[in-house]
């Protein structure tokens, strides 16, 4: 296997860190920091070692998914050609009646939709070629995560270090079902749809590389990912979801609004699905066309805060507006704001032993809205000014380290010397637009998780639980430099974030306090109520552009128009996020898990 014949995608995993649940109506945004951690998806085309029906003089080919990292975690697809536009898919029987596999609506829609999608862009005989060959090979599909993804605890439950995690081989076997496992909330769902449909995109020539870049080329093409991906993990879930998460493995980090409904609502009513091999089968004669849907251009992926379906009023972001005035009007192609942590703030996640039953508490909150709505919307409108006031502050921090990169630096490296409940004596010992700035956000940061945690009593769903509560405090409390953090997304007890000041130190000051990372840690460690260990995913970056800013400045420039907004540059913490394209061997550890696989079979 020659990194030539590969095709490698990865997707990031999501950390919601504001917009938990008003995030599922297009009025109000969520900022979502995509992470390091990502999923690959790895498709060669292997030959088969019989030859059998799946050559190209059959109109049925295979597809064969495989997930080392878990016992005997195995799908097999054939998919059946029906004329120059329309297939049936089905799982194989053997791999369906298997305990270890059985059905993955993530993988075998992911598969039919991709598929699908290729037979209207390219050919049926385009779609053959891409998959078989005459020797009867067939496309070999491995997915793995990094290891992240899943909580690598040992045996008696203790979490491990960042020390011993670091030491863990990448893509480490779990050594278990793939039901059994115990997930840390990155969103491994969501991230492996989209890295297989991506990589299943460009296997069957529906988008492209770009040289230049080395990643899928264009927006035209990534918002063709996305909206495949979306219509794919939707189907999955049998509803069209809040989407932020899938949003974030294409787009990276951003400020998310929910597209429309009716974008994919049509297709997920059609109840498209795929059937097991022997079964009967259905006809393909009634398939809607996908491309109507799914083109970038369809309006109903444009999210708008004044659309349809949104309520209770809201108006664009700064964050937004950054974003929009780059924007070619209507012949855009939908994509987020990108919205990327400022220099020197960095995030830390956390592995928690417990879990929660997301959507039960999602059902639960939406019932209560309902049955209360005047208070619900009270803390809507409270919550939304928290978020709105999050994602401008960290905006504001990255156009104040723009305009005077060494004021900023030299705020900050203040800062991260005190505990952030001192930074108000701070400022006003030190008066400074970027100490300013990092109150104001600590502040939001406050707001939003007491929010939360108000809803949360108030609708008697465990949103952000006392126990969670309690560690978060103590973390702020007992670690310098941490803005703040919360539990994300819809809450619970999967997980907890905090964001905290990284930043070299000055060389004419005295700082003797450990590494912030390591002060955390060491909180955590010592904490009894709760087994909390770290993880090693940082904050990943935007997709295809390093921030909103720097489009209107180069939209402005185009047009002769001088530019007032700094130019910003990288983060300089972050790496480039979203969908990406990889050479086999550019990820450590990666052409070794899947050799040992194969070794195995």
């Amino acid at each position: 296997m020659t990194a030539q014949d590969v095709t490698v995608v990865s997707a990031p995993g999501k950390v919601l860190i504001a917009g938990g649940y008003l995030v599922l109506e297009p009025a109000y945004p969520g900022l979502v920091i995509s992470t390091t951690s990502r999923f690959y998806t790895v498709i060669t085309k292997k030959k088969a070692k019989q030859a059998s029906s799946s050559t190209t003089h059959s109109s049925q080919l295979r597809i064969s998914v495989q997930s080392p990292q878990f016992i005997d975690a195995k799908w097999d697809y054939l998919v059946e050609l029906q004329g120059q536009d329309k297939c049936l898919t089905r799982q194989s029987r053997e791999s369906y009646e298997n305990s270890n596999a059985g059905k993955n609506p993530f993988v075998a829609l992911s598969i039919l939709y991709a598929v699908r999608l290729a037979l209207e862009a390219t050919s049926a005989d385009d779609v053959r070629a891409a998959i078989t060959d005459e020797h009867g090979s067939y496309l070999d599909v491995n997915v793995l995560a990094d290891n992240d993804f899943y909580s690598q605890r040992s045996t008696d439950g203790s979490a491990p270090s960042a020390e011993a995690l670091q030491e863990i081989p990448p893509f480490n076997a779990q050594n278990c079902a793939i039901r059994d496992v115990h997930k840390t909330g990155l969103g491994s769902s969501a991230a492996m749809t989209t890295s297989l449909v991506g990589a299943l995109l460009v296997q069957l020539g529906v988008v492209h590389a770009d040289p230049a870049t080395g990643g899928i080329a264009g927006d035209e093409a990534l918002a063709l990912v996305h909206n495949t991906a979306q219509l794919a993990h939707c189907a999955a879930q049998g509803k069209v979801g809040s989407g932020f998460d899938v949003s974030a493995a294409v787009w990276g980090s951003q400020l998310y609004r929910r597209f429309d409904k009716e974008a994919i609502q049509g297709l997920l009513d059609a109840g498209e699905a795929v059937g097991v091999e022997g079964d009967d089968a259905s006809s393909s004669s009634d398939q809607l066309e996908l491309a109507p849907f799914l083109d970038p251009r369809n309006r109903s992926w444009q999210p708008s805060p004044l659309g349809k379906g949104s309520k209770g009023g809201s108006n664009p972001t700064a964050v937004e507006g950054l974003a929009s005035a780059s924007s070619t009007g209507g012949d855009s192609i939908a994509r987020p704001a990108p919205l990327e942590l400022p220099p020197f703030v960095e995030m830390m996640l956390a592995d928690v032993d417990a879990g929660s039953n997301t959507p039960s508490m999602v059902g639960k909150i939406l019932e209560w809205r309902k049955s209360n709505p005047e208070w619900a919307q009270q803390m809507w409108t409270i919550l939304a000014a928290g978020n709105q006031t999050l994602a401008d502050g960290l905006l504001a921090l990255r156009l104040a380290h723009a305009q005077n990169s060494a004021e900023y630096l030299q705020a900050v490296q203040l800062a991260s010397q005190h505990f952030s409940k001192d930074w108000d004596k701070i400022v006003r010992e030190h008066p400074s637009t970027t100490l300013t700035l990092l109150v104001e956000v600590r502040n939001a940061m406050r707001s939003i998780q007491g929010g939360m945690r108000a809803l949360g009593r108030q609708a008697g769903v465990p949103v952000e639980p006392d126990e969670m509560g309690n560690v978060i405090k103590a973390t702020i409390d007992g670690a310098h430099a941490v803005l703040g953090g919360g539990v994300p997304g819809a809450g619970g007890y999967d997980a907890l974030f905090v964001l905290y000041l990284k930043v070299p130190k000055a060389e004419d000051t005295q700082d003797n306090n450990l590494p912030v990372e390591k002060e955390i840690e060491g909180v955590w460690s010592h904490w009894k109520a709760l087994s909390v260990g770290p993880l090693l995913s940082k904050a990943g970056g935007a997709a295809g552009v390093i921030s909103s800013a720097d489009q209107v400045h180069s939209a402005l420039l185009q047009q002769g128009a001088p530019s007032s907004l700094p130019v910003l540059s990288s983060s300089g913490n972050t790496e480039a996020g979203g969908l990406r394209l990889h050479s086999l061997d550019d990820i450590k550890g990666l052409r070794q898990a899947i050799e040992n696989a194969a070794s195995a079979d």
